[in-house]
């Protein structure tokens, strides 16, 4: 299928853009799959032009881009856990993993459940874990998408040895919830965030060290309501020409006032010297 680009986005260019983040381009994806829809995380595990991406009504598809072309084809894929609330993708070199809510488990893609932590059993059953995010070693990042108060951070939790600790805590800042994660080529993890308000839905990425998660956290993203739609997957790649490409869709909860969006930002400091994320 062609792109089809938002005349909403075209015509506001890069409003909301905080630095050190790029607009690169948003494009409204469909297919006639019936049970296409409600996309809640987005991984590219190899390069930019090929992504895997998950419903939160346990559905998975392969995206393949011809960003040149302006083309895609989206196809139906088998995941582990196909009836589950299914909401957070990891690859982490090697592997596919998938995190869901209700209760919160994380699953590899062969169907072998990792160890749960005993907070996962009192997350809400639609609150629980919202974001996954792998380092290249294994590592594991995961949080969920309630903290139980607006006055409680949320949690993080990192798994390595076989087994999950709770590692270090995310501040709640506003209305926003955690929706999705990623770590990126610079070694940071990304958290992707999303609030809703009457003019729209609100986007943030706040980025933070593993090495040193006691530093305050940075934020690299925050967009006007009604930029972009429900913004729920994070993946970040490196383009050929060297730039940090961050890619994330839309959830549009199978409404027609709603869209299912690719957006695509990227880093600046990576664009000097003519890199692109094509």
């Amino acid at each position: 299928m062609r792109w089809r680009l938002s005349l909403a986005l075209i015509l506001s260019g890069t409003a909301g853009v905080a630095e050190p983040l790029t607009f690169v381009r948003s494009v409204v994806l469909g297919s006639d799959l019936p049970e296409f829809g409600g996309l809640s995380a987005i991984e590219m595990p190899l390069s930019g032009s090929e992504a895997l991406m998950l419903s939160d009504r346990g559905a998975a598809f392969a995206l393949s881009i011809d960003r040149a072309a302006g083309t895609y084809a989206i196809t139906s894929v088998p995941q582990p856990r196909p009836h589950r609330d299914s909401e957070g993708l990891a690859w982490d070199g090697t592997a596919m993993f998938f995190s869901y809510e209700g209760p919160g488990a994380v699953v590899r893609a062969d169907g072998k459940r990792l160890a749960v932590h005993p907070d996962f059993s009192t997350h809400r059953p639609n609150g629980s874990l919202e974001a996954l995010a792998a380092a290249p070693d294994g590592t594991l990042y995961t949080l969920p998408e309630r903290s139980g108060d607006p006055n409680i951070p949320f949690p993080i939790y990192r798994y390595t040895g076989g087994t999950w600790e709770k590692w270090a805590a995310l501040p709640r800042l506003g209305p926003f919830l955690p929706a999705g994660a990623d770590i990126g080529p610079d070694g940071m993890l990304y958290i992707l965030e999303r609030a809703f308000s009457p003019l729209g839905f609100r986007s943030r990425i706040r980025r933070l060290d593993p090495k040193a998660p006691e530093v305050e956290t940075e934020t690299v993203l925050k967009t006007r309501a009604g930029l972009h739609d429900n913004l729920e997957g994070l993946a970040l790649w490196r383009s050929d020409s060297g730039a940090t490409c961050l890619s994330m869709v839309s959830d549009n909860n199978f409404l027609s006032v709603q869209r299912t969006e690719l957006v695509e930002y990227a880093l600046t400091e990576t664009l000097a010297g003519g890199a692109t994320c094509d």
